[in-house]
C-alpha cells in the first residue's frame, strides 16, 4: 500500500510534469515547403544557423547563401529575423535544411499581393529589356512591365527608336503599380501608367483651393503654362501670369522653372486644376491708383489695341482702357495707335473693386498742377458730402 501511495502523484506534482511536457513537446514541427520567420543564432563560415522554435535548429547551406545578393549576404548578423523555407533534414548536422533565398522570394510574393490589393505604388529598378517591355527587379523576383504600360517611353515609338528608349531606362528607378500576381505561374506584372493614375488621383484628393504649392513648368502654350505639381498638371492661364499685361507666357516662364503657385480651383471630376502666379506677387494696383484723380491727365504707353479700344499702361503694368468712343477720331485714331507709343490720357473712372481704369483721349481737361489741386479738392468735397448724406438720410 505504501509503495502504491508513493507512486501516485499529488496535484501540484502532476501540474509541474504537464508544464515540463508542454515545454518539451508543444511545438509545431517544421514541414517541407513551409515558410517561417527564424532568428539567426550563428554564422559559421559559409553556413548560417537559425532558430526555428523547434527541437532542432535550421541550417542555410552555403549554395543557398551564394545565390543571394553580395550586399545582403554580408549584412546578415546574429539576431536578425529572416524568412526561410523548410527544405528537409541534414544527417551531418542533425539540423533542418532551410532556404533563405526561397523565404525571401516568398516574402516578395506576399508583398506584391499586398500592393495589388491596396493600389499602392513601389519604387523598382529596371534590370533589362525585351521585345514586349522591360524587366524589373522586385526583390528576388523578376517583374514585367509591358510596352503599353510604360509612361516613360513616348507613345507611338517603334522599331529601333522604341528599343533605344527602353534601353535608356535600364538602371533607372520607376514608380510602378502591381496589376497582376500569379505565383503558381511565377507571373508578376506591373504598370507605370497605372501608378501615375493612382498618384494623380491621390494628389487631386489632397489639393485645396487657396493653398500654395511648389511645381515645375512642364510645357508652355499660347494661352498659359502647365505646371507639374508632383503627379498632376495644373494650368496657369495667361491672365494669371502677372499683374502686368503678358503677350505670351514665355515672357514670364520657361520650361523647367520651379515656382510657387496659388491653387485657384480644383475640379476633381474633370481632373483640372487652375493655378495662379500673380496672386503670390505684390499687387501694384493700390500703389499706382492711390494718387490717380478722376479728371486728371496722365502719360501712359499703349500696350495693346483691340476692336473696341486700346489698353494703356499707366505704370507698373497697370492698364486702363481707352474705349473707341473716347478717341478724338474714333476708329481713325485707333488705327493710328501703335503698341509702345506714348499717349496722354484723361482719367474717367477708377474702379478698385473690379480693378478697372477708364481713360479718355478726348477729355483731357487738366494740364497744370493748379488744376489738379482743384480736381482733388472737388473729389474730397464730394466724398465728404456723400458721407454726410449717408449719415443724415434724404
Amino acid at each position: 500500500m505504501a509503495s502504491t501511495r508513493q507512486s501516485e502523484l499529488d496535484q501540484p506534482q502532476r501540474e509541474r510534469l504537464e508544464v515540463l511536457i508542454s515545454g518539451e513537446y508543444a511545438y509545431t514541427p517544421p514541414r517541407r515547403r513551409e515558410i517561417r520567420e527564424a532568428t539567426i543564432v550563428a554564422i559559421d563560415g559559409a553556413q548560417v544557423f537559425v532558430d526555428l522554435g523547434a527541437k532542432r535548429d535550421g541550417m542555410v547551406p552555403s549554395r543557398d547563401l551564394a545565390s543571394l545578393d553580395d550586399v545582403y549576404r554580408s549584412s546578415l548578423q546574429v539576431g536578425d529575423v529572416v524568412p526561410i523555407s523548410v527544405l528537409g533534414t541534414s544527417d551531418r548536422h542533425d539540423a533542418v535544411l532551410v532556404s533563405l533565398k526561397k523565404g525571401l522570394a516568398q516574402r516578395d510574393w506576399l508583398r506584391a499581393e499586398r500592393l495589388l490589393d491596396s493600389d499602392e505604388t513601389c519604387q523598382v529598378e529596371v534590370a533589362e529589356t525585351n521585345r514586349g517591355g522591360v524587366v524589373v527587379s522586385f526583390g528576388l523576383l523578376r517583374g514585367f512591365v509591358p510596352n503599353s504600360h510604360l509612361s516613360s517611353v513616348p507613345r507611338g515609338l517603334g522599331g529601333d527608336r522604341l528599343a533605344q528608349a527602353k534601353m535608356a531606362l535600364v538602371g533607372q528607378t520607376l514608380s510602378l503599380a502591381v496589376i497582376e500576381v500569379d505565383q503558381r505561374r511565377r507571373r508578376l506584372v506591373l504598370s507605370e501608367r497605372v501608378a501615375s493614375r493612382h498618384r494623380r488621383q491621390q494628389i487631386l484628393d489632397e489639393l485645396v483651393a487657396g493653398e500654395v504649392r511648389t511645381g515645375v513648368v512642364r510645357s508652355i502654350v499660347k494661352f498659359g503654362a502647365f505646371v507639374d505639381l508632383g503627379g498632376i498638371d495644373g494650368l496657369i492661364h495667361i491672365s494669371e501670369m502677372d499683374w502686368k499685361h503678358v503677350k505670351h507666357p514665355s515672357e514670364v516662364l520657361n520650361v523647367g522653372d520651379e515656382l510657387q503657385v496659388y491653387i485657384l480651383s480644383v475640379d476633381r471630376e474633370r481632373e483640372r486644376v487652375g493655378l495662379s502666379r500673380k496672386r503670390l506677387l505684390p499687387d501694384p494696383w493700390h500703389v499706382v491708383t492711390e494718387n490717380l484723380v478722376e479728371g486728371e491727365v496722365i502719360e501712359g504707353t499703349v500696350t495693346n489695341t483691340v476692336e473696341f479700344g486700346a489698353f494703356v499702361d499707366v505704370g507698373e503694368g497697370i492698364e486702363g482702357l481707352v474705349h473707341i468712343s473716347e478717341m478724338p477720331d474714333g476708329a481713325g485714331t485707333l488705327v493710328s495707335l501703335q503698341t509702345g507709343s506714348p499717349v496722354k490720357v484723361g482719367v474717367l473712372r477708377v474702379d478698385p473693386g473690379r480693378h478697372r481704369i477708364s481713360l479718355s483721349m478726348r477729355r483731357q481737361t487738366i494740364s497744370s498742377p493748379m488744376e489738379r489741386l482743384l480736381v482733388e479738392h472737388r473729389s474730397s468735397t464730394n466724398a465728404l458730402a456723400s458721407v454726410k448724406y449717408d449719415e443724415t438720410g434724404p
